[in-house]
């Protein structure tokens, strides 16, 4: 009896442990995690370092890390601060509060389809204990320094080379036309760029003919007005030239095959010349006086003229296109920039004819050149060379600015 019973047993017990075994996989599969998991705080004052696991339920997605005084839930995210937002792959982020405190943390995954999941998970993607920041760093000391700076010509153009101290810095470089000094007013200087800290070479397209120097500061302790002017470290001490008429600058090759015909025609003589004689003056008259006309003739031109429609004064604003206010540009598109919205727009016109002069010695595509000719042809205009101007707006009507060309021209031969 002991047997069949301990059988009996055996097959009852059996089919209760099947069914669990096959059903844990299928339960595994239904669950939809979109949290970051596994979120680690360490402090190092004044900077905070949080790591964690990405989700693996949701690809391609953005993480967003949220610093608050409270513990962060679906109620207090609204109060909290979003401090940065980073790709999938880094796990990882170094936040530096601005002020000492205590601060919780959370990191929310938003998808491919811009879905912010809002799920608060203790320990897995928010914290519940304060985080500690009692030390706080100065703007100067986060700051990158600037050293072994130089620039040298490379062409058409001025290579500035440099060292930073550090990484994850933003810097500016900017170009005066007289030396970089404690003094100097950074706000009227021209800044060329803004760049990453880890970059060691920047290339600048200046307008030949004009000494400049060079300077790169940290970009936030310009904002400050902290930034230090150190010659030979952070700013060269020698203004730096591209000549205007620099070896091969200008090359013209005329084919010898398109040779131009004769403009005029030959000479024809009346009479034969024999050796040695003199040539005797004509009688016809070359003078080309002016001489009032008849009674009969300005009353025809009056009555003509009088059919005509009014003229109007011509008083045209200078004109700024759009590729220049774009502030994108690069190579010689960003120096035409750079003169047409400080010299040009502040109107100091004749200064304008010769730095455009001088960018037109740069190599340019045509599109360049035509906006250059028009700021030339306006800021010749504005300085009373009225016919140097008309040329400028003639060479450009005929490319593919004749809409902005053809007015000007239309008011010089009228007005």
């Amino acid at each position: 009896m002991k047997r069949p019973l301990m059988f009996l047993l055996l097959l009852i017990s059996i089919p209760l442990l099947l069914p669990a075994q096959e059903e844990t996989p299928v339960e595994r599969a239904d669950v939809f995690a979109p949290f970051a998991s596994r979120l680690r705080v360490a402090v190092r004052d004044p900077q905070v370092r949080l790591t964690w696991r990405d989700a693996a339920d949701v690809e391609n997605a953005t993480y967003e890390i949220y610093r608050s005084t409270v513990e962060i839930d679906s109620e207090s995210l609204f109060d909290a601060e979003l401090i940065a937002s980073v790709e999938t792959g880094i796990e990882t982020y170094l936040d530096t509060p601005l002020e000492a405190g205590s601060y919780y943390y959370a990191v929310l995954v938003r998808s491919e389809s811009d879905e912010l999941y809002r799920i608060f998970v203790p320990f897995r993607n928010v914290t519940i204990r304060p985080v500690a920041v009692e030390q706080l760093e100065t703007v100067e000391d986060l700051a990158a320094s600037v050293y072994d700076i130089e620039a040298r010509i490379q062409n058409e153009s001025v290579i500035i080379r440099f060292d930073a101290s550090r990484s994850g810095r933003q810097l500016a470089i900017y170009r005066s036309t007289v030396p970089f000094s404690t003094e100097t007013d950074i706000a009227n200087v021209t800044r060329i760029e803004e760049f990453e800290s880890s970059t060691r070479r920047i290339v600048d397209f200046p307008v030949p003919g004009v000494g400049y120097y060079y300077a790169v500061f940290d970009t936030e302790l310009v904002q400050n007005g902290s930034q230090t002017v150190e010659i030979g470290e952070n700013a060269t001490a020698e203004p730096i030239e591209i000549p205007l008429f620099g070896a091969g600058r200008i090359r013209v090759e005329v084919p010898a095959a398109n040779a131009r015909p004769t403009p005029l025609p030959f000479l024809q003589l009346a009479t034969g010349l024999r050796p040695g004689g003199t040539i005797v003056p004509g009688a016809t008259s070359a003078s080309v006086a002016a001489r009032p006309v008849s009674l009969a003739t300005e009353e025809a031109i009056a009555s003509l003229l009088a059919y005509a429609p009014p003229r109007e004064s011509f008083s045209p604003e200078p004109v700024v296109l759009p590729a220049e206010r774009a502030g994108d540009q690069q190579g010689a598109a960003r120096t035409l920039a750079q003169v047409v919205m400080q010299d040009f727009a502040e109107g100091k016109y004749v200064d304008s004819v010769d730095l455009l002069q001088n960018v037109l010695r740069l190599p340019l595509n045509e599109d360049v050149e035509m906006r250059v000719r028009f700021y030339l042809g306006q800021a010749l205009y504005f300085s009373g060379e009225t016919e140097a101007a008309f040329l400028e707006f003639l060479l450009v009507s005929r490319s593919g600015m004749y809409e902005e060309g053809i007015p000007w021209i239309n008011g010089i031969l009228t007005g």
